[in-house]
């Protein structure tokens, strides 16, 4: 079970944490190191599951059950209340408003009680498999995050014309960071508590853009996570409901291998960065005509200069270019 920090230091949202220093240092230095093997059998790489044992997510009536994930209830099985079918419009107590959580994706939360851990979870479904990120607000020196895909159904690779052997998946990148968020629903506290207690928080998450190439004749992966925005509280407060916004650096999917099975994994580097390595991502290829890829990401450390001690798990769930697609990604991947 991975234990990393919340951090507190974020340059262009707020000055520093009160201390002048970051609280929430890391305090194991046990981090396994990334995995260069590529799963199969539908495995998911232990870095990142992370603390997630599975999601069992029910698009039709908006359900999402969590299972493995520290601190996020009672029960081992725990169900999520949904919050968001894509992005929401919310209304800060400052009297504006901002577009919250990520468009392509079911916005879940859960809290047990006013003092206890809060956690949000990204997750979408296509014909095939599902997949989503989970990730609880750092308290007592802790968070707890991971991501899932699931295939149902055996691998049947995508078709393609005679005169070529590639294909191109579109979508959107959802994730957590383990770095304060906007408070959108807490429970309140009741009376004045001491301040000196450890009170919950929401996590900071991400949102971006999502383009991935599929060789079907070398069985390579290779891609791109781009217009990558973090999603801050503008204060750090723990409680405070104005967002605070931070673009943060491009990645890349290189040297992805892709199995027999429909199961990919490679390393992620910052873009124009060869040979950085800020962490892996892995995923599944589903659908009756592998018109779906979906897959996670796990980066840890010195991926963004204005945060300290970055730990970031995402989820991506990508539709596949097909003939009379209207998004420049298949207007321009497409023959």
């Amino acid at each position: 079970m991975k234990k990393f920090t919340s951090v507190c230091a974020l340059a262009l949202v707020v000055g520093a944490c009160s201390g002048g220093g970051n609280p929430f240092t890391v305090v194991d230095d046990t981090t396994p190191a990334l995995p260069d093997d590529t799963p199969s059998g539908g495995s998911i790489p232990e870095n990142i599951a992370g603390d997630l044992d599975s999601i069992v997510f029910d698009a039709d009536n908006q359900t999402l059950v969590v299972t493995g994930l520290s601190q996020d209830g009672t029960a081992f099985n725990n169900s999520y209340a949904f919050v968001s079918e894509g992005q929401q419009t919310i209304l800060t107590s400052a009297g504006t408003t901002y577009e919250a959580y990520v468009e392509g994706y079911s916005t879940f939360t859960n809290q047990n009680d006013a003092l206890g851990r809060h956690s949000t979870a990204f997750v979408a479904s296509r014909e095939g498999l599902q997949a989503g990120v989970v990730i609880t607000g750092g308290q007592f020196n802790r968070f707890f995050s991971g991501a899932f895909f699931e295939r149902n159904g055996d691998y049947i690779a995508p078709t393609t014309s005679e005169d070529r052997f590639d294909v191109t998946y579109h979508g959107t990148y959802a994730a957590g960071l383990n770095n304060v968020g906007p408070n959108t629903n807490l429970l309140p506290i009741d009376g004045n508590l001491d301040e000196d207690v450890n009170v919950p928080i929401q996590s900071a998450y991400v949102r971006g853009l999502v383009f991935v190439n599929v060789d079907l004749n070398d069985l390579s992966v290779e891609g791109e996570i781009y217009d990558r925005t973090g999603v801050f509280s503008s204060d750090f407060t723990g409680t405070n409901d104005v967002p605070g916004f931070l673009g943060l650096a491009d990645l890349v999917l290189v040297e992805g291998t892709l199995a027999e099975d429909g199961t990919f994994s490679g390393d992620l580097e910052i873009e124009g960065e060869t040979g950085t390595n800020v962490g892996q991502f892995a995923g599944i290829i589903a659908g009756e005509q592998g018109e779906s890829l979906a897959g996670g990401t796990f980066l840890n450390g010195d991926f963004e200069d204005t945060l300290t001690s970055e730990v970031e798990y995402g989820v991506f769930v990508l539709d596949i270019c097909q003939a009379g697609d209207t998004d420049p990604i298949c207007v321009n991947a497409l023959p």
